[in-house]
């Protein structure tokens, strides 16, 4: 459907207490959309099913930001972000929408921005709307976006994406009012109270994750310090050698000094390169923590209030309420099923690692022990001249050093694995009390159907 629709100043409301979806099939075309996807968009249903999702597309929108979002979803991955849509009367109405690959085409969760984030991308979007306004091709206009969330302080768009959402439904508690979907009923108030403790619980393992990423920073921290009082150690190894075979027989001794040292030092080496490789992996998985976290929150109060929407709907005396309901069950649990799920595994594996970082850890701690040995041996031999003494005071005063900075940071770092260990376990052990939470809430909906049918809840 060719979208002929005229833009306007006028504003589509809804409230920020509400939640929409739409899904599609893989090709963008649209295969439901709950009602307040329809009432805000001013489409009816029948006109909406079956439409290509830019339908609702605004011109004011930089084409970057749908090339980004599109590619992403096919590659397979989710995906968020700030969207400009238009109404069927011209009307705007912006939104974050976080959308994810389902089975057969796509799921998009909205709901109303408010937080400082949009603000700025406002600005951000109209400048990368000016730059494809000049002529600019899509793939630079997409360069330019990123660029220009890199310049905003975000490290990726995964980053900004992640943050955002955190920020808004952060923003959407503080701000949201006691406007329900629902009346009030005892079967309600048993879906709200699932759904509530899931989120509480989301929100207390964000916290979580928050105190591993500053843990994470202490480590990475200590383990840089390290590496740099490593490096300028190689340095003082191949001086040592040099400078031993410079005093000849008289400095004997002292190249097999620097020999152990330079064997010893290339070990340390090895071990540091394993813990800095453990590093870049843990920022990785605290991100992906983050992203499933924000993105769980988001599914099950996007099906807390679709299912309050359907009981409200089959109340006020419609006959499809349930049915179309039950037809989206699948989507909803399997997806909140598979991220609860995901999030497990990548925190279970960050366990095994902290346990390769605590061993690399403990040879690190050994070969300095080592390191101590040959200090003390070359503080004998470097004693048999004064010439001798004076030209090695140095290289095992930078030895002293080294072996002072590991042992500080071992500490440091051996109270932060800890930290990460507990905080980890906390996370498993909560997520598999949620994993089950968006089944218990269609479950719990299930007493306000009046027979359905059967192959519906055979489907479902």
């Amino acid at each position: 459907m060719k979208n002929k629709v005229l833009p306007t100043n006028s504003e589509s409301p809804f409230h920020i207490d509400e939640f929409f979806f739409s899904t599609t099939n893989p090709k963008g075309i649209i295969t439901y959309g709950n009602d307040v996807f329809l009432r805000v968009s001013g489409y009816p249903k029948e006109q909406t099913i079956g439409a290509p999702h830019n339908i609702i597309r605004h011109p004011d929108m930089p084409r970057s930001v749908f090339k980004l979002f599109w590619d992403t979803l096919k590659a397979d991955h989710p995906i968020g972000a700030y969207v400009k849509n238009m109404a069927a009367d011209g009307s705007y109405y912006w939104v974050f929408a976080f959308a994810f690959p389902i089975e057969n085409g796509y799921l998009s969760i909205r709901f109303k921005p408010s937080s400082e984030i949009f603000l700025a991308v406002k600005q951000i979007y109209a400048e990368v709307f000016e730059y494809e306004k000049n002529g600019h091709d899509i793939e630079s206009g997409k360069a330019f976006l990123l660029e220009k969330i890199k310049s905003a302080g975000f490290s990726n768009y995964e980053d900004f994406m992640v943050k955002a959402a955190i920020n808004e439904l952060t923003a959407r508690s503080a701000n949201a009012g006691s406007k329900s979907t629902s009346s009030s009923n005892a079967k309600n108030s048993d879906i709200t109270n699932v759904s509530t403790k899931a989120v509480d619980s989301l929100n207390e393992l964000l916290t979580r994750v928050s105190e591993i990423q500053h843990s994470s920073e202490v480590l990475v921290k200590n383990i840089n310090f390290v590496n740099d009082g490593f490096f300028k150690l190689k340095f003082v190894a191949l001086n040592m050698a040099i400078s031993s075979a410079r005093f000849g027989t008289l400095a004997q001794g002292l190249g097999v000094v620097a020999k152990e040292f330079r064997n010893n030092s290339a070990k340390i080496g090895d071990s540091i390169n394993g813990i800095l490789g453990f590093t870049e992996t843990l920022t990785s998985v605290i991100q992906q923590c983050n992203l499933k976290m924000a993105s769980l929150n988001i599914q099950i109060q996007m099906v807390d209030f679709f299912v309050k929407e359907s009981i409200q709907k089959s109340a006020g005396g419609a006959d499809d309420a349930f049915a179309e309901m039950n037809l989206n069950r699948d989507g909803f649990s399997s997806l909140f099923k598979t991220y609860a799920t995901t999030l497990i595994h990548e925190v279970s594996g960050m366990r095994k690692q902290l346990a390769t970082l605590s061993s690399q850890m403990m040879e690190v701690q050994k070969l300095v022990i080592s390191l101590q040995v040959i200090r003390q041996i070359g503080n004998v031999e470097s004693a048999r001249t004064s010439e001798i003494r004076e030209t090695f005071v140095h290289y095992l005063e930078e030895m002293n050093k080294f072996i002072d900075l590991v042992k500080n940071a071992y500490v440091e770092i051996r109270r932060e694995n800890v930290n990460l260990e507990d905080r980890s376990k906390s996370i498993i052990s909560s997520m598999n009390h949620i994993a089950g939470g968006v089944d218990k809430i269609f479950d719990l909906s299930s007493a306000n159907q009046e027979s359905p049918p059967t192959e519906l809840l055979n489907a479902a």
